[in-house]
C-alpha cells in the first residue's frame, strides 16, 4: 500500500499490485489502496490512469499547451479532483468543463470544492449536462486555447499504456478459478481494462459482472477491450436501479471501519450481497477507488 506520497511518481512505484485482501468470504480487490498522495489525496484507478497519462505527455503539455490539461466531469465524479490534484504535482494549471451546473450548484458537491482547491479553473461550456453537448464545447475550448485534451476516452487508443495497460496489470495477483468477479462500473473503462487483463494472465472466471449506475458502457467496453488483441470474454451487465447521484452507504467489513465509495462501489455491493451466492461461490469485488468523504474533505481542506 502507499500511503505517503510518491515524489517521483516512477513507473515502478505507481504500477505496483494492490492488494487483494479477505473480508467475511469475499476477496476484495483492494484499488482504493492506492493512494499517491496520501491517505488523504485522491486514489485508485484513475488516479493511477491520470498520474501515468499525464507522466508520459509532460514535455509536450509545458511545451506546446501552455502547461494546461483539460478534461471534463459530472459534479459527483471523482475525475475532476483527481486530474486537479495530478496537475498541481506536476506544476501544470487544470481547466474542468462541465455543463448545465452554477457556480453555486459546483459549491455544494464536495468533490467540486476539493478540485477547486487543488487549482483547477471550473468552466461551465454549456446549458446541459449531457455529455455530448459537453465534449464538443470542451473539444472547441481545448481548440481554440491549444490545450491538452486529458480526457481518459480520447487518450485511450493513443495512449493505451496509461489509460488501460496501468489497470490490466493489476489483474496479475487475483486469485485463480473465480466463480464471481464484480466491478462497479462508470463509463466502462475500468471495465475494459480488467477484461483485457484477465485475457492477458490467463484468469479463469466463471461470471464477469459489471454493475452499472449510469447507461449500459457494453459498446465502449467491447471497443477498448480491442478484441483482435484480447478476445472479449462472455461478461454480463446489470443495472443498479438508483438515481446516480444518490448516494449509498455500505462497508467491506463488519466493523464499519472501510466504507466504500458512495456513488459507484457501495451500490455495486449491495447488488453483489443480494444476488450473490458468494459463501458458496468464490467471489471478488473489485473496489475500483474511493471519493474522500464530505466530512473528510472539510477536515483536511477546509473546503
Amino acid at each position: 500500500m502507499v500511503s505517503e506520497p510518491i515524489t517521483g511518481m516512477k513507473y515502478k512505484i505507481i504500477n505496483f499490485n494492490t492488494p487483494v485482501e479477505l473480508y467475511n468470504g469475499i476477496y476484495v480487490k483492494r484499488d482504493d489502496l492506492f493512494q499517491p498522495f496520501g491517505q488523504h489525496g485522491v486514489n485508485g484507478g484513475k488516479a493511477r490512469q491520470g498520474i501515468e497519462l499525464i507522466r508520459r505527455n509532460l514535455k509536450t503539455i509545458k511545451n506546446s499547451h501552455h502547461g494546461t490539461i483539460v478534461t471534463t466531469t459530472s459534479v459527483h465524479s471523482t475525475t475532476g479532483a483527481i486530474m486537479a490534484q495530478v496537475a498541481k504535482h506536476y506544476k501544470l494549471k487544470c481547466v474542468i468543463c462541465i455543463g448545465g451546473s452554477s457556480g453555486k450548484t459546483v459549491n455544494n458537491h464536495p468533490m467540486m470544492r476539493l478540485a477547486k482547491e487543488f487549482g483547477a479553473k471550473i468552466i461551465n461550456v454549456c446549458g446541459t449536462g449531457m455529455s455530448g453537448p459537453v465534449l464538443k464545447r470542451m473539444g472547441d475550448y481545448i481548440r481554440e486555447n491549444g490545450f491538452f485534451d486529458a480526457t481518459f476516452n480520447n487518450n485511450a487508443d493513443s495512449c493505451p499504456e496509461a489509460i488501460l495497460d496501468m489497470t490490466m496489470e493489476q489483474v496479475a495477483n487475483l486469485p485463480d478459478d473465480l466463480d464471481n468477479l464484480i466491478v462497479p462500473v462508470g463509463g466502462g473503462m475500468q471495465m475494459a481494462s480488467i477484461i483485457r487483463g484477465l485475457t492477458a494472465y490467463k484468469k479463469t472466471v466463471k461470471r464477469v459482472i459489471g454493475c452499472h449506475v449510469g447507461p449500459d458502457r457494453r459498446d465502449k467496453i467491447d471497443y477498448f477491450i480491442n478484441p483482435l488483441e484480447y478476445p472479449i470474454l462472455d461478461y454480463e451487465m446489470h443495472p443498479l436501479n438508483t438515481t446516480y447521484g444518490k448516494p449509498a452507504h455500505e462497508w467491506i467489513d463488519k466493523k464499519q471501519t472501510i466504507k466504500l465509495d458512495e456513488i459507484y462501489e457501495s451500490k455495486a455491493w449491495r447488488w453483489m450481497l443480494d444476488n450473490i451466492n458468494f459463501e458458496e461461490e468464490k467471489t471478488l469485488f473489485w473496489n475500483v477507488g474511493r471519493r474522500l468523504f464530505e466530512k473528510e474533505v472539510y477536515a483536511n481542506y477546509g473546503v
